[in-house]
């Protein structure tokens, strides 16, 4: 046999050892945001440990969490090994690329880069103002902290 025959037969072993991907609806019936994965409820049984990044380390790039009851689109990858595809309801969104980090949850918006957060810089920029400005403009002004931390936590 020659060298492509064996590369091709090798090919398509490897291709078909998994069996296909397959795509299910489920319900999520748990989360854990430390291992970044839930548990589902598929067709009246409960699958643990289905994966909510494509990859299981600790590096991060972006996190989506589902709400514990709704509906997801899981991806069967091997006999015991999903992945969740879409989300219904969302509980947290995160993207991560280095050092910066732009989260999206119930209390707010994040945008991080190291230990800065836009929130804080916008505060620290709005305690300047309030510092040289003219006494009848400081209720305005303070109230914008008040907002910027509404939406910024």
């Amino acid at each position: 046999m020659n060298e492509l025959n064996k590369l091709r037969r090798s090919f398509v072993k490897l291709a078909h050892a998994g069996g296909p991907v397959s795509f299910h609806d489920a319900v999520v019936v748990a989360v854990d945001q430390d291992a970044f994965t839930c548990d589902v409820l598929l067709d009246e049984a409960e699958v643990y440990g289905v994966r909510l990044r494509a990859v299981m380390s600790d590096r991060k790039s972006i996190d989506v969490l589902p709400v514990a009851g709704s509906p997801v689109v899981i991806g069967k990858l091997a006999d015991d090994d999903y992945i969740v595809i879409a989300c219904d309801q969302i509980a947290m969104y995160r993207i991560t690329t280095g050092n910066t980090v732009l989260r999206v949850d119930p209390e707010g918006l994040l945008v991080s880069k190291g230990g800065d957060t836009l929130g804080k810089i916008l505060n620290d920029l709005v305690r300047g103002v309030l510092s040289i400005a003219a006494p009848k403009d400081v209720p305005a002004i303070t109230e914008l902290i008040e907002r910027i931390n509404d939406l910024l936590p």
